[in-house]
């Protein structure tokens, strides 16, 4: 009987051209926002990962008029949180966007709301600890129903919140959207060093867009006026870098791919993997490169995947956030790689790679398994890994790239590489 969660991939150099996806994270922001606005806006270049579904129903569920075209969605806030939409036992189904959970949960009870938050897979083992001890100390309930569900029950209150910033960043983005609708005047108070920091920057620059006025200072503390009013207006997303970047690592290990679409001016802080290959490419100290993973999660097994290739010895630091990710990503990436050959060694906090004496690569011709853990970001970095191995490589799960790209595979097959099905 077929096996048919896997499929064998193979490629050599991928060559041609290739329009990447929208930035996932602009368009969360630019949906919700819209959603906040009276009036109607008009957001275009849109793709319609899981994710992005996830969050289009959820403000749906808060009374947003959305309406789905080909490549553009026309929103209209004129309705969001009125009563119809609130304390009527609705659930918002996050799917496994933790942008959309993390988002919409202080947003869900601008106005008082008693709402279920339902999702799957590792959802709700990423952290929320944020959010629950701000909402205890303003009387607002969260209970857990099961592993997979939250119930949130209270009204969102203007006040002092304090937010570590080493856990995620998402945290403050949901306080930041939240709180300019409340009655009083807040203010988001950062314990510790913001990690994350370009994906506020994308935060304060969509709120901005939609009229909303926030004070930064210095990333330590964010003061917000109530009582402000988001605008319409019409929009254009920009090409996704933590997708791109799959496709500048295959072009510096060999490939020839034209990327279309890219902001050289991009607030994205994952347009660092350019960075990132400059310095690789361009390291002849005979010590260690040390890269600092901790602003730029999403891109770490991609750059991992480059390093190896480049023989020379790199650490990639300060990752730990990648193990709440939709899988152990920083244990999964060490996996993977080392079933091809390369020499990766896991630490708690970082990947070390090319560090062993005497290390013999594997014989990279035979038919290997690898896994996807189920994280899209894992398999894609497995599709451009085999433009360096030459047997095939059996995958599972290939679906799983839908939660942020989900014409991943079609483009892979557009630049010359191969799927098949696995028959064992």
């Amino acid at each position: 009987m077929r096996n048919m969660n896997k499929k064998i991939i193979k490629a050599d150099k991928l060559v041609g051209e290739v329009t990447p996806p929208p930035s996932k994270s602009v368009l969360h922001r630019y949906i919700i926002a819209s959603s906040l606005a009276k009036g109607i806006s008009k957001i275009e270049n849109i793709s319609y990962s899981d994710d992005i579904i996830a969050t289009i129903e959820a403000m749906k569920k808060l009374g947003a008029n959305i309406e789905k075209k080909d490549n553009y969605l026309l929103i209209d806030g004129s309705k969001t949180f009125d009563k119809e939409y609130l304390n009527n036992d609705s659930e918002i189904d996050c799917n496994e966007s933790g942008s959309t959970l993390r988002f919409l949960f202080p947003l869900s009870i601008v106005k008082e709301n008693k709402i279920l938050f339902k999702g799957k897979g590792k959802l709700f083992k990423r952290p929320l600890s944020p959010y629950f001890e701000n909402f205890d100390k303003y009387q607002i309930k969260c209970s857990s129903i099961n592993e997979n569900k939250i119930l949130l029950d209270g009204e969102l209150k203007s006040g002092v919140y304090e937010i570590d910033g080493n856990i995620s960043s998402q945290f403050i983005t949901g306080l930041l959207f939240s709180l300019p609708l409340l009655n009083g005047n807040s203010k988001i108070i950062i314990k510790g060093k913001l990690e994350s920091s370009s994906y506020i920057d994308i935060t304060l620059d969509c709120l901005n867009k939609f009229g909303i006025n926030i004070i930064n200072n210095s990333y330590k503390e964010f003061i917000i006026e109530g009582n402000q009013t988001y605008k319409s207006g019409n929009y254009q997303v920009e090409a996704d870098y933590s997708q791109v970047a799959f496709f500048l690592v295959a072009n510096s290990i060999g490939s020839n791919i034209k990327i279309n679409g890219l902001n050289v001016n991009s607030l994205q802080g994952d347009k660092k993997i350019i960075d990132f290959i400059s310095e690789i490419d361009n390291w002849t100290k005979n010590e260690k490169l040390i890269l600092d993973g901790s602003e730029t999660p999403d891109i770490i097994p991609i750059l991992s995947l480059k390093a190896c290739i480049s023989k020379k010895e790199i650490e990639i630091v300060n990752i730990a956030r990648l193990r709440i990710k939709e899988s152990d990503r920083l244990s999964a990436t060490v996996q993977e790689l080392s079933k091809l050959g390369f020499d990766l060694i896991e630490k708690e906090d970082s990947i070390l790679i090319n560090s062993r004496k005497n290390f013999n690569e594997i014989s990279n011709n035979s038919p290997i398994s690898l896994s996807s853990h189920s994280d899209h970001r894992i398999a894609m970095t497995v599709a451009i890994a085999s433009t360096c191995y030459e047997g095939e490589i059996i995958l599972d799960n290939l679906d799983c790239v839908k939660k942020s790209y989900p014409n991943f595979w079609e483009v892979f097959l557009s630049l010359g590489g191969k799927i098949y099905e696995y028959l064992g």
